[in-house]
């Protein structure tokens, strides 16, 4: 099984886009983003150059796949049919992703919350237009394509227990006995049910988003870090490679924070640049500093 990581906050922008060979060509989450405010600033140019170069990446590897998955609908982790200064999205580019493809998406109308609601149907009535009718709810089931078994979650919190900014769905994928699961927005994790479920499933390889450690005191309370750390330390402990990325890397504590964890759990522990032999390229993290 072949993975490889496409665009992240380790390569300069908000997302968790994937892709993995293994008889299939699969696309995770195929979305890319910048924050169009942070510390009070818009992008520096740096993260505009970080967005494109991402951008066509994803392009690139989206024109390969045979399959794409989609999390849930926030736009760092698909791709709109529509014109995005911060997305670098456009409607040419969604139809070229779209166009011929098997799709896995979280389910459009349950546990989901209105925003993403709406951003589905969007997406859904585009897919329509554009002939895509391969579509399959994913939330809860499992899908076997050729020689490659899909499981995906039922949906759980975005972040922890009760959260307002809606529902994600994990997806696992096993290959001539090998096991990813890519598990977008568990935030940690910080909820007890994605715990349980990352150590169930036990992968060779687990790619997660980290906890909001940047919100810390704005909607976070420092035990919601402490719990999303003590959860992905137990993981850490029996998992063999983890790779811990997106909202933990918008915040330069981050490093502290995954040092932590690797001490205490002696396991693999890296950010998704590091799966590609290239250290950490922070930018949103670091934006403050280009204004002085």
């Amino acid at each position: 099984m072949k993975i490889i990581p496409l665009a992240f906050e380790s390569m300069g922008v908000r997302s968790m886009a994937t892709f993995v060979e293994t008889d299939l060509k699969i696309l995770i989450d195929p979305g890319t983003s910048i924050a169009p405010k942070r510390f009070g600033f818009p992008p520096w140019k740096d993260e505009f150059d970080a967005l494109h170069e991402t951008r066509a990446r994803v392009q690139e590897y989206a024109k390969k796949a045979n399959i794409l998955t989609i999390s849930h609908y926030h736009h760092d982790h698909f791709t709109p049919f529509s014109l995005g200064r911060y997305l670098d999205s456009s409607p040419r580019y969604a139809e070229e992703m779209y166009r011929n493809k098997k799709l896995f998406i979280k389910h459009p109308t349950e546990n989901i919350n209105k925003n993403q609601q709406k951003r589905a149907r969007d997406l859904l009535n585009n897919l329509k237009h554009l002939g895509t009718r391969d579509i399959h709810y994913a939330d809860d089931n499992s899908f076997e394509v050729g020689d490659t078994l899909f499981k995906f979650s039922k949906a759980l919190p975005h972040g922890a227990e009760g959260s307002r900014v809606g529902f994600v769905i994990t997806a696992t994928i096993e290959w001539e006995n090998q096991k990813l699961m890519h598990a977008s927005d568990v935030q940690g994790p910080m909820g007890d049910a994605a715990r349980e479920l990352i150590l169930n499933e036990n992968p060779d390889t687990l790619i997660l988003s980290g906890p909001p450690i940047y919100l810390e005191g704005f909607i976070l309370e420092k035990r919601d870090i402490v719990r999303a750390q003590k959860n992905l330390i137990e993981i850490a402990r029996k998992i063999p490679r983890v790779v811990v990325d997106h909202h933990l890397l918008r915040d330069l504590r981050c490093f502290d924070f995954i040092k932590t964890v690797k001490e205490e759990s002696k396991g693999e522990v890296l950010v998704a640049s590091e799966l590609l032999g290239k250290e950490p390229y922070l930018l949103e993290a670091r934006r403050k500093e280009f204004y002085f």
